[in-house]
């Protein structure tokens, strides 16, 4: 309803409404309007609307209950009236939460109301004609059990009970004389106010409904059910206070000018609140306006700052060594802007330049090499741009190119540190980007780049120009070779602005021709042209073809020509399989293409390019990502690499290790391998043992040198092998002696004599069968002498060190051997004591013989293993069994098989 003002609670229930039609705003015209009732001014009252308040005085007037004293009463649905009211019969209404006496105007309150009919109603009904149907129980069973439309306006005396139920208000100061507020006032928003109308059946008993009065004085609230042709009213009066409401025009005695300005007026404000409003006030316009002045004062600051004139002495020049070139030159050169690369055509290409078409007017120039020429200025590494002029004044205009560049800071633009202004040394410096220009990393076949590179490239270069074009400057000169790239392989952009410092540059004559290549065509038959955006554009363009191709934008066979810029070739692209293929060529063309159209309009700007490049790319990973993966390959492969190296190292250091162990003991080998100088040590008890070759001089007359080396060899290493397997020591072989020794250099208490007469009976047993390799027939007979006693070992010499025993000990076993018999053992009697402690071994005395240098001693002759014994209580502080190592020995001729004595390492 458009032309009423309506009220709702929180829940969106409608409270009340009043016509805001035009002509209905006059509160009397609404009363009479609304109740039919006669207007009386008796006393003052108050009406609040929003936005509105209207005074008026009105008479108090009786509700329609006071008729006959009851809070509830019954009419007819058809007609109704204060003086047709009916029985009830039987239908009783009232009160749960009774409205309260008091309530503030606009304030929202509950009120529940209980609603019983007994069986006798049901009866009374029917008989009544108030409710359609034949006998009680039918009605009964339809108010209790029957369901109501879920919309209360679609409710009926048919289709539901109780299809009515609301609460009425009428405030009784507007009723006239002998008006009265009842139920017969239609529910269709043409009263004061009521709440929204419900519908239910009987067995809902409590009723509650929001309730909201805004008029104040007494008002009668009428709980109002209709149950089939009969309506019920119950009736409760409220007095409604005025409220307090702070912009309703009016300043009440509860309200003040601090409480309520917009009614009772604006405080006047203290002296104190005048002084904090103003002094924050005069400071932030004093703050401001001192900011505007700094900032002017900075920008003017900066136009006539010197600090960025570098004195061209001031820039160090050497020598450095260039992987591109092999100038000795004074001035550093670096790697960038070599415009004399040849074209080359690389692999890489192949796979995405198929055909590359070529102009039939083309030039030939010749073409110089120009390298970069850097310097070292202020501890880095710059790039010094000179700049050929005859004379150079420093004029405001160049000072505010100067300032123009040197407030632009984006990481695809090479930083503008400074410049030199006296002739003949005018010149540019910038930041020195290492990997050279782009032309030369293109044109370089050794640089591996595949189509991630190319488009960080291409992004970079649109990324620069359309910040440079954001800050209105554009380039002119935009061209490969003044696209420089650092050590992260990010491509900036150089030789940007400062228009009027590099006029009249002699130097740029040399480079003309390539110039042409990169002009749009619009302003090839200018003079003297304006640097403009869309000339930038055309030459992005050949810049994405030479990234395309790899080649040099001019062919090598070019001829000089005017139109050869015009007709630049485009590459025709294909998406090959192989990983530098060009993931989107159509898009890479047709981007050329829109970069290269005649008409300047129609090419698009680098926010433009940017947003295909970023489509075109599939996976947009920097350059220093792309590096990283490639690094990580590699750190694997190398890993792998070193693994294996490492492996082979410790095979290496294993076979080393065993051969110098096999020279030296391995105690003694650690310390001389760490540095560290070899002690003599001396030992209290050894056992040495010696043998020779009976007949070994008749039987080396008899032999070739060859043959002697064979059989010295294949015996010594049959020896070497059988020794392993007990705790002795090789000292070494001198011509066909053998000597050994146990105890040394590891102790091993008393059991050295056993560990040295086991092994002598053994290599005793192993001459039995050996086979001379030159004289099968012959045996081969060794004789063999022990001696135990005290010794000094240790090494002698620095070149080819030796392993040495000394004492007297050394000659006494010497002796034993001399003295000897062919495949016999001859042993001393201090070593006879000690195998009979450690016992299972059979001895014969030989009894005394002369021994040169010892006079008499008794000897005895070592047989052999007793064949089954028990093993005597060796006192040794440790003891560790090793017929494990002997099992492997156990068929070589003259090592028993079952072994009862075990000779444990120390």
């Amino acid at each position: 309803m458009d032309s009423a003002f309506n009220m709702e609670d929180s829940s969106n229930q409608q409270l009340f409404q009043f016509s805001k039609e035009p002509g209905k705003n006059d509160l009397r015209d609404i009363v009479r309007r609304k109740t039919n009732c006669r207007w009386k001014a008796s006393f003052p009252c108050f009406y609040t609307v929003p936005h509105e308040v209207y005074f008026w005085q009105v008479t108090l007037v009786e509700g329609w209950h006071d008729l006959d004293n009851k809070d509830y009463d019954c009419w007819p649905l058809e007609k109704p009236d204060e003086y047709n009211m009916m029985d009830c019969g039987g239908l009783e209404m009232a009160w749960v939460h009774k409205p309260p006496e008091t309530a503030i105007s606009g304030e929202f309150f509950n009120v529940t109301y209980a609603v019983f009919a007994s069986d006798g109603f049901y009866q009374y009904a029917v008989q009544n004609g108030i409710l359609p149907h034949s006998n009680a129980a039918a009605a009964k069973e339809f108010c209790e059990e029957h369901e109501c439309p879920a919309s209360w306006k679609d409710a009926n005396g048919e289709n539901c009970c109780v299809h009515h139920a609301n609460i009425h208000s009428c405030p009784l100061a507007f009723m006239g004389r002998g008006g009265i507020c009842g139920p017969w006032i239609p529910d269709d928003g043409q009263i004061f106010t009521h709440t929204l109308s419900t519908a239910g059946k009987m067995s809902q008993r409590n009723w509650t409904a929001k309730v909201v009065l805004v008029h104040v004085g007494v008002t009668s609230l009428i709980a109002h059910i209709r149950v089939g042709r009969m309506q019920v009213a119950l009736e409760a009066k409220t007095t409604v206070l005025p409220a307090v409401v702070c912009g309703d025009g009016f300043c009440e005695e509860e309200e003040s000018c601090s409480v309520c300005p917009a009614d009772c007026g604006e405080c006047p404000l203290s002296a104190d609140a005048k002084i904090a409003i103003a002094l924050p006030v005069c400071l932030v316009c004093t703050g401001f306006i001192m900011t505007i002045v700094w900032f002017q004062y900075q920008k003017q600051k900066l136009l006539w700052d010197e600090s960025w004139i570098i004195e061209f002495t001031c820039i160090k020049q050497g020598a450095v060594s260039n992987p591109t070139s092999h100038l000795d030159n004074v001035l550093w050169i670096a790697t960038g802007s070599m415009m004399s690369a040849p074209p080359a055509s690389s692999e890489s290409n192949a796979s995405c330049i198929t055909v590359r078409s070529s102009c039939t007017a083309a030039a030939n120039a010749s073409k110089k090499r120009h390298f970069t020429q850097t310097g070292k200025y202020d501890g880095r590494t710059v790039a010094i741009k000179k700049i050929m002029k005859k004379a150079f004044t420093l004029s405001k205009s160049i000072r505010k190119e100067v300032k123009q560049v040197r407030e632009l800071d984006h990481p695809n633009l090479c930083k503008f540190i400074g410049g030199c202004i006296e002739i003949p040394n005018v010149a540019i410096v910038t930041e020195y980007c290492p990997k050279g220009s782009l032309h030369d990393v293109l044109l370089n076949e050794d640089i591996p780049l595949n189509w991630g590179f190319r488009f960080s490239f291409a992004t970079d270069i649109a990324q620069g120009m359309a910040y440079l074009h954001h800050h209105k400057i554009y380039h002119g000169r935009l061209k490969s070779n003044n696209c420089v790239i650092d050590d992260r392989w990010v491509c900036k952009i150089a030789d940007y602005g400062l228009q009027l410092y590099r006029k009249e540059d002699s130097s740029e004559g040399n480079q003309q021709h390539l110039i042409q290549i990169y002009m749009a065509p619009e302003i090839h038959s200018l003079l003297d042209f304006e640097p403009n955006s869309m000339a930038d554009v055309y030459s992005y363009a050949i810049i994405l073809l030479e990234i395309a191709t790899r080649s040099d934008p001019m062919p090598k066979d070019a001829v000089p020509s005017a139109e050869c810029s015009w007709c630049l070739p485009l590459p025709e692209l294909i998406s090959g399989k192989a990983e530098d293929s060009c993931p989107c060529p159509t898009d890479y063309i047709e981007l050329i293409r829109k970069c290269r159209k005649n008409n300047p309009v129609q090419r698009p700007t680098f926010e433009q390019i940017k947003k295909m490049l970023n489509k075109m790319n599939p996976n947009k990973v920097n350059p220093v990502d792309m590096m990283m993966t490639l690094m990580e390959k590699y750190s694997k492969h190398l890993e792998i690499l070193v693994s294996e190296r490492t492996q082979d190292l410790m095979h290496e250091k294993q076979k080393t290790d065993r051969l110098l162990y096999s020279m030296l003991p391995k105690e003694v080998a650690d310390d001389l391998r760490q540095g560290k100088r070899a002690q003599a040590r001396s030992y209290l008890s050894a056992t040495i043992f010696f043998s020779d070759i009976v007949g070994f001089t008749q039987l080396s007359s008899s032999s070739t040198p060859y043959q002697v080396v064979d059989l010295l060899n294949k015996l010594y290493t049959t020896f070497d092998e059988i020794i392993d397997n007990y705790d002795v020591y090789k000292v070494e072989t001198i011509g066909d002696a053998y000597m050994v020794v146990s105890g040394v250099p590891k102790e091993n208490g008393i059991l050295h004599a056993g560990e040295i007469a086991s092994m002598a009976l053994d290599l005793v047993n192993v001459c039995k069968t050996f086979k001379i390799p030159h004289k099968p027939n012959t045996l081969l007979k060794i004789r063999a002498g022990i001696h135990s006693g005290a010794v000094v070992a240790g090494v002698v010499g620095t070149k080819m060190p030796r392993y040495c025993l000394f004492g007297d000990t050394v000659n006494t076993a010497s002796r034993m051997e001399s003295t000897s018999e062919a495949l016999k053992i001859q042993c001393s009697s201090s070593t006879y004591q000690l195998l009979e402690q450690i016992g299972n071994y059979v001895l014969i005395c030989r009894g005394n013989l002369q021994v040169k240098g010892k006079g008499d001693m008794i000897t005895y002759w070592l047989e052999g293993k007793k064949a089954c014994a028990t093993q005597k209580t060796v006192p040794s502080p440790s003891v560790t069994l090793q017929d494990s190592k002997r099992a492997s020995f156990s068929l070589i001729p003259g090592v028993l098989q079952s072994d009862p004595v075990s000779s444990p390492a120390y």
